[in-house]
């Protein structure tokens, strides 16, 4: 169960003055605000303002009314505004709403700061004290979440990184390995130990000595017949004398 922070929104008069005067208009504001009509009460605040403009009172009950509507940036800074113009009891309150705003914010660092500065102000606030402990929980709650947050994502970088190593280191092998095999191919050594052997002569073939011995007798022969060819076609010698 999250722990409840304190709340002390209080509201301040202004001096009273004539109708309709900014004091008038403050105790509206604070009359809606009581019954929860932030966004009618913030309204009510800023017409005594532009009358009383820079008011302490009025910026504070401002600031109260913003940050009830969730407008926590604008609430905030009406509250520091009217701390450095009022007296020390609505700077304490100040910082003291300053605090919880900024809490509700997720803002546990600036909480913590906030409350300090209230503790400052008012040294035995038991409810500053509390609050500021749970400001400062929260606090190392949020920066142990981004420590591990960090962590993981170191932890997921260098996964990474070995998955990237291992890969390069397959691509490297595979790249020595195709390198080896094409030096081998290139190896006349190696090609000549690759060149197919020499067929085994089926049985009953010829050897290329009986084949060259074949064509040399039809050489031969051819020769031969030739020869025979060009004897049939000569004229026979004569026996008649010549006279």
């Amino acid at each position: 169960m999250v722990p409840f922070i304190l709340t002390a929104t209080f509201l301040i008069n202004a001096p009273a003055a004539k109708a309709e005067s900014p004091a008038s208009k403050n105790r509206e504001g604070n009359r809606l605000f009581n019954e929860g009509r932030y966004e009618e009460a913030e309204k009510a605040y800023l017409e005594a303002q532009v009358k009383s403009p820079g008011k302490p009172e009025i910026l504070y009950n401002l600031g109260n009314s913003l940050i009830k509507q969730g407008k926590y940036p604008q609430g905030i800074q009406a509250l520091q505004q009217s701390a450095g113009k009022g007296n020390r009891r609505i700077e304490t309150n100040s910082r003291y709403n300053t605090g919880n705003a900024l809490y509700s914010m997720g803002d546990y660092k600036g909480s913590a700061e906030a409350f300090i500065e209230a503790l400052k102000l008012d040294p035995g606030d038991t409810d500053a004290k509390h609050n500021l402990e749970l400001a400062l929980r929260k606090l190392k709650e949020q920066q142990q979440k981004q420590q591990d947050g960090n962590q993981d994502q170191k932890d997921k970088d260098s996964q990474k990184d070995r998955q990237s190593d291992e890969k390069e280191g397959e691509q490297d092998r595979s790249n020595e390995q195709d390198n080896k095999q094409a030096d081998t191919q290139n190896d006349p050594e190696n090609q000549a130990k690759m060149k197919p052997e020499p067929a085994v002569p089926r049985e009953g073939s010829m050897t290329r000595e009986q084949a060259r011995q074949i064509l040399d007798a039809m050489r031969n022969q051819e020769l031969d017949q030739q020869r025979k060819l060009m004897e049939s076609r000569s004229r026979p010698a004569s026996n008649e004398r010549d006279w």
